[in-house]
């Protein structure tokens, strides 16, 4: 249902005002809050890129460190040729390899003793030598096949293998390990270095390079080599953070869109340099939205205030603007108990006075028109007393018309007896217990009945056919409206006709509804048109004119027109109006009585 037609105008004007100023206010808090939230992010953004940039080329720095010390390592005399006795090992140079062992554990261990965070070294080799109490620790190639993480030594000459656990003889650590592939100067795999730094080594190095408390270092598998302590968020994050590392190490850069959590964290990464490592930061939600929620804090409370401001306003100009509709709403209700004049103000210049002014004139014209319609149905109630003047006693006249009935079959009348029982339904049909209207069908009834009646007062020389289009029940007629068309033309148009036919064409029209009544007759003489009134025993067509004219003025209309070869066509329009048009009408005639 519409609102306007159901609820009263000051409360549909106070409430879509209001409504639309809280809805503007919530619309301004949201966007607001949108684009800062959106000009932080990405601020932080860019300032997470430069940091995160340099920090990375830092820690590159710091690993390529690791890389060199590789390099030197494999190239030491004592090393090589450690590797070069252990290809050529039988009983007589055990103890030659021992001792290049010795050599090789004591320049080692002093390197690992002078580089900051390198834990200790493996090497594995085809036929090791027993180990010692050295950071230096010697395994067989099998063994080393038989780790996961031998295969990312297995294209590349050297690679970071991530974070695992190395033992010791004095004890396990968690170590970052470096490996690098040894040669020999035939192209051919004689063994594996890997170097192990302390993994505390590099998170105390990210420690002391500030602000770090967001800071995560992962390998290229996305395992976390460093994390801030105490941090909750990295089991939800692994698998995104995994993804994102190895999207990172195929462009080798930083972001350029930052991504964001499920809790709406901010995620800014950056692949480090001669490393498949990744260092990123995450940026807490509440830290980027910080400034937005107290921008939208500050617009909520001036809007709250504005709301109370815009509702005590339009309550007054509610108030004002539905006063004067109102009162002449007042005044509508009691007239014509009161007088518009006097209950009206006459002070209003602006559209109400307008208002007041037609309403005024409107009441004038009312009262014109009351006096006519009074004259009005005055002519209607003598127009229908004409129409039914024959029907003043219906049960006489259905007591007679069954006794004369009787007496006919009696005698073996058929012919009389049908006419009798013909002109008996034709009776009740018009009488239709006193009403005014006929609907299409009982008209249409009736005109079946008297044909029939004429038809066999012909002796079988009348004919007649009745065409209908559309759904015509619905619609109704003053009653007797068509009876004396078709009676006028078997009495005037097909006296001495012995083959004459009428037809009877009801056709609807988007508005109103097309009756033609034709006849193969002698037509019209020449000073006959139709404005002439035959006297057709009391139903004439200039009386069929006047009801037509009382009920809907000049909207029906009446023609009567020569054939073009012979007989006459009478053409009525009538408005489509049902049963409730006459029922109204009526009443209206009782409240004017």
């Amino acid at each position: 249902m519409d609102l306007f037609k159901r609820y009263k105008i000051r409360h549909i004007l106070f409430g879509s005002i209001t409504t639309f100023t809280l809805l503007l206010l919530l619309t301004i808090i949201a966007v607001t809050y949108q684009l800062t939230t959106e000009e932080n992010t990405e601020k932080t953004i860019s300032h997470q890129v430069e940091k995160l940039t340099l920090l990375s080329r830092e820690l590159s720095s710091e690993l390529s460190s690791f890389q060199e010390t590789s390099i030197g390592l494999s190239r030491q005399k004592a090393f090589q040729e450690l590797m070069r006795q252990s290809r050529e090992v039988d009983a007589d140079s055990s103890s030659a390899l021992s001792r290049q062992r010795t050599l090789v554990d004591l320049d080692f261990s002093n390197i690992i003793y002078s580089v900051p965070g390198l834990h200790s070294i493996s090497i594995y080799m085809d036929h090791p030598p027993v180990n010692s109490q050295h950071p230096v620790q010697f395994h067989s190639m099998e063994e080393f096949h038989s780790f996961p993480w031998a295969n990312e030594l297995a294209d590349v000459t050297a690679a970071w293998l991530g974070e695992r656990t190395v033992s010791l003889l004095f004890g396990e650590a968690d170590v970052v390990s470096y490996g690098r592939n040894l040669y020999s100067s035939r192209g051919d795999l004689i063994g594996v270095m890997i170097l192990n730094i302390q993994k505390d080594f590099i998170v105390n190095w990210l420690r002391d390079k500030g602000n770090t408390s967001n800071l995560f270092i992962l390998d290229g598998d996305g395992s976390l080599l460093s994390h801030p302590p105490d941090h909750d968020e990295f089991q939800e994050l692994q698998p995104y953070l995994k993804q994102l590392s190895s999207s990172l190490q195929g462009r080798r850069g930083v972001t350029e869109e930052a991504d964001l959590t499920r809790d709406g964290d901010l995620v800014v990464s950056s692949a480090v340099p001669s490393s498949n490592w990744t260092l990123l930061e995450i940026t807490p939600n509440e830290l980027i939205t910080a400034g937005s929620k107290k921008i939208a804090i500050w617009l909520s409370v001036i809007g709250l205030i504005s709301i109370i401001f815009v509702t005590v306003t339009m309550l007054y100009l509610t108030k004002k603007f539905t006063q004067p509709i109102i009162q002449l709403k007042n005044v509508m209700q009691t007239y014509p108990q009161s007088s518009a004049t006097e209950e009206l103000p006459n002070d209003y210049q602006n559209e109400f006075g307008l208002l007041f002014d037609g309403y005024l004139q409107l009441v004038a014209r009312s009262d014109s028109l009351y006096a006519s319609v009074l004259q009005k149905t005055k002519r209607q109630r003598m127009a229908e007393s004409k129409a039914l003047q024959a029907n003043i006693n219906p049960h006489f006249l259905y007591n007679t018309l069954d006794q004369l009935n009787w007496r006919a079959i009696e005698r073996g009348d058929d012919d009389m007896s049908k006419m009798l029982e013909l002109l008996g339904n034709m009776l009740r049909i018009g009488l239709s217990k006193g009403k005014s209207h006929l609907s299409i069908p009982e008209e249409l009834d009736y005109l079946k009945h008297y044909l029939e009646l004429q038809k066999i007062n012909k002796d079988g020389k009348l004919d007649y056919q009745i065409l209908t289009s559309g759904e015509l029940s619905l619609y109704h007629l003053p009653k007797l409206t068509l009876q004396p068309f078709v009676e006028n033309a078997v009495i005037h148009g097909l006296t001495n006709k012995r083959d004459g036919f009428i037809q009877v064409t009801i056709e609807e029209k988007s508005q109103s509804l097309l009756i033609e009544i034709s006849d193969n007759g002698k037509g019209l003489s020449r000073n006959q048109n139709e404005q002439t009134s035959f006297d057709t025993g009391g139903y004439g067509i200039a009386n069929v004119k006047e009801r037509l004219a009382v009920y809907f003025g000049d909207k029906a209309s009446i023609t009567l027109e020569n054939n073009q070869n012979e007989g006459v066509t009478a053409q009525v329009t009538i408005p489509k109006v049902d049963a409730q048009f006459f029922h109204l009408l009526n009443q209206d005639e009782e409240g004017a009585t």
